[in-house]
């Protein structure tokens, strides 16, 4: 362990500096508080040995300084001193000094003190591992807690959390959005033709093919069972069906088999609605239900395609 000494007594510095060293512990050397408070100020001490009694700047001053600063662990701060009167050993703790050693000290009784602090800083070590391991652990569940684990992309709870936040936004900076409902088409009759197991890795390769579509600003949700739904920051109606049209032309083009479909591959319907902030009183929920709407004409009308409600809806253009 590193530990910085601050003695002004040449012989004390050197004869504490030797002890140290024979116990494998690494010493820096300060002659006065002020040294030690620039070596500090410096390196990433966890340990500090300093006499009351300095020029400069005293060990109860360095002590005093060391507690008011913001540092990354704790620091085990033993005080030497002459005196040993009782409001004396109580002002220098309330310092902020951890325990105390009087001089001369005795080497046994220094390197139980030492021991004790070593034992200390370990615990806070061990302690501050444990809390970023477990830190690591929420966020991971936090993380797992919003993400769709079949298809890898955000769940219902957490496109409610997004889009809510995006609305907002957009009302407050006056912005559009755009928003894509997909659904795959004829994703039951696939299922029962080739089986759960094969829908599922279907499910997966449609989600990778939406996502690698989009931009790294928007953001892809499942929505329930085979429907995805898709948040454009930042677009208009038009831009939106542009990226509508991009999200089914990447489905189709993966060419997976479907013998229930007109076509013979698998493909994906599109909604799009998008708000513009002139409609100030229209919420998210209207811009989803238009795109909603918009999805049952794609299907209706044919599937495969892209259509929007734009008649019906005036959440955006």
């Amino acid at each position: 362990m590193e530990i910085l000494i601050a003695e002004d007594e040449l012989v004390s510095r050197k004869l504490l500096k030797r002890t140290l060293e024979t116990w494998g512990h690494t010493v820096l050397l300060a002659e006065n508080g002020q040294q030690a408070w620039d070596i500090f100020q410096k390196e990433n001490i966890r340990f500090v040995v300093a006499d009351w009694i300095m020029p400069v700047v005293d060990g109860v001053t360095l002590c005093t300084r060391i507690r008011s600063t913001e540092t990354s662990g704790y620091v085990y701060f033993i005080l030497l001193t002459g005196k040993d009167k009782k409001e004396d050993i109580v002002k220098g703790l309330a310092a902020g000094a951890d325990d105390y050693l009087t001089k001369p000290f005795d080497r046994e009784e220094l390197r139980v003190r030492v021991r004790a602090g070593e034992r200390i800083l370990n615990l806070e070590k061990e302690l501050k591992e444990k809390n970023e391991k477990l830190k690591g652990l929420n966020e991971k569940l936090e993380e797992l807690i919003r993400i769709d684990p079949l298809m890898g992309i955000g769940n219902r709870r957490s496109f409610h959390e997004v889009i809510e936040k995006m609305h907002n936004r957009a009302l407050r900076y006056k912005q559009k959005y755009g928003i894509v409902m997909c659904d795959i088409d004829n994703f039951k009759s696939y299922n029962d033709n080739y089986g759960h197991l094969s829908g599922d890795i279907i499910l997966k390769k449609v989600a990778v093919a939406i996502k690698n579509s989009l931009r790294g600003s928007d953001e892809v949700f499942r929505y329930g069972g085979e429907e995805i739904v898709v948040i454009v920051p930042n677009q208009n109606l038009d831009t939106t069906l542009h990226v509508a049209e991009k999200l089914r032309k990447a489905v189709e083009s993966l060419r997976i088999e479907h013998d229930g479909a007109e076509s013979g591959i698998m493909t994906v319907s599109c909604g799009v609605s998008a708000f513009n902030p002139k409609f100030e009183d229209s919420k998210w929920t209207n811009v989803l239900d238009c795109a909603d709407q918009a999805l049952l004409q794609a299907k209706s009308s044919g599937k495969n395609r892209v259509k929007s409600n734009i008649e019906i809806c005036k959440t955006g253009s």
